[in-house]
């Protein structure tokens, strides 16, 4: 069974009421995603607030649809002063990134229902490809059943959402303020930072980029949590002006060079977040007004590697995730941080 009728299967067994219709809009989306809707960013946020007038009361989780996309529900658990507009910016940019679908893509989704045996979809798809496949809403019956009300948004987005909202309330603060954002390698830390960079007025610092050179490591660099990191260049550099809004351009330091390159350059946000293994090192957590570690499972961190740069993976998995796994143990992590995430499932 295709991955496409598996999640039809799921969306049938969960809203039993839905329609040859609400099959076709879930390939559409599940091909297209919401680029179809793209609205320019100040025209996004009022539909939804109409939407959250009549939503249900919520929470509810949200619902995959393939092709790394979900419907994520709009529900009255949701504020209306930060956690709608995070929304529908992660919408907006949803739309704006999404990889083009084909039709062809779309037909072979519509021709796979066929195996579920679904009262009625032959004709309609029949029908439906005459008129050219358009953009296609939800059946009556299913919008009277079950009134649905939500934003289609990358899985990460979804799954990473609770950590987005937290470092959107401390944007909102307009003072000075730094995040860390540990985790096991392959767990989703820069494309957090990166999330949250996009979407949310803020900084990111990169915690690789501050790599100790090898000539000046201790003899037992490798038995010491962070033997292999700058930490005090990078509390000079990095979280000293951060505190207090004075935060300049750094240069980071390459491995592949050996050497300072030239600077990063910088916003101008009071909000810094420090993305990268060690952030949450013991002698840095005082610096730091969230703290947030996210991990995955062991299969899903070796495929993700393995995706990511299949010619490293031996270093990862003899040097690197030890160092890591050695660090967390002593350094009693991910224990008392602010928010934990598993993103074995995010993307």
């Amino acid at each position: 069974m295709s991955e496409f009728v598996s999640i039809a299967q799921a969306h049938w067994a969960r809203y039993p009421r839905m329609e040859p219709q609400d099959f076709g809009k879930l390939a559409y989306q599940s091909e297209f995603g919401p680029g179809h809707m793209a609205l320019s960013p100040d025209r996004v946020l009022a539909p939804i607030l109409a939407e959250w007038e009549q939503a249900a009361p919520g929470p509810l989780p949200p619902e995959p649809i393939g092709s790394g996309l979900c419907r994520f529900p709009i529900t009255k658990a949701l504020s209306t002063v930060m956690a709608l507009p995070l929304l529908g910016r992660l919408f907006s940019i949803t739309a704006a990134n999404m990889e083009a679908g084909s039709m062809e893509g779309l037909l072979q989704k519509l021709d796979s229902l066929s195996a579920l045996r679904i009262p009625g979809i032959e004709e309609w798809t029949a029908e439906y490809r005459r008129q050219g496949c358009p953009p296609v809403g939800h059946s009556a019956a299913f919008r009277e059943a079950y009134r649905p009300h939500y934003r289609l948004l990358r899985q990460e987005m979804a799954g990473f959402f609770p950590a987005l909202l937290e470092i959107e309330k401390l944007s909102r603060n307009r003072e000075p303020a730094i995040v860390a954002i540990d985790g096991r390698c392959g767990s989703g830390k820069s494309s957090l930072a990166q999330l949250a960079e996009w979407s949310i007025p803020c900084q990111v610092v990169h915690m690789d980029d501050f790599y100790l050179p090898k000539d000046r490591r201790a003899p037992n660099w490798l038995e010491v949590p962070a033997g292999n990191m700058d930490l005090e260049r990078f509390r000079e550099e990095i979280l000293h002006p951060a505190q207090t809004g004075a935060l300049e351009d750094y240069h980071p330091f390459v491995c592949r060079t050996g050497r300072l390159e030239a600077p990063v350059e910088l916003g101008c946000y009071p909000l810094t977040l420090v993305e990268g293994s060690y952030s949450l090192h013991p002698s840095l957590r005082r610096f730091y007004r969230k703290t947030i570690f996210l991990t995955c499972d062991a299969r899903t961190q070796h495929k993700r590697l393995q995706t990511r740069d299949a010619a490293s993976l031996p270093a990862f998995q003899t040097t690197w995730i030890p160092l890591e796994e050695q660090y967390f143990s002593q350094c009693a992590l991910p224990d008392a941080q602010d928010l934990v995430l598993d993103t074995s499932e995010f993307f």
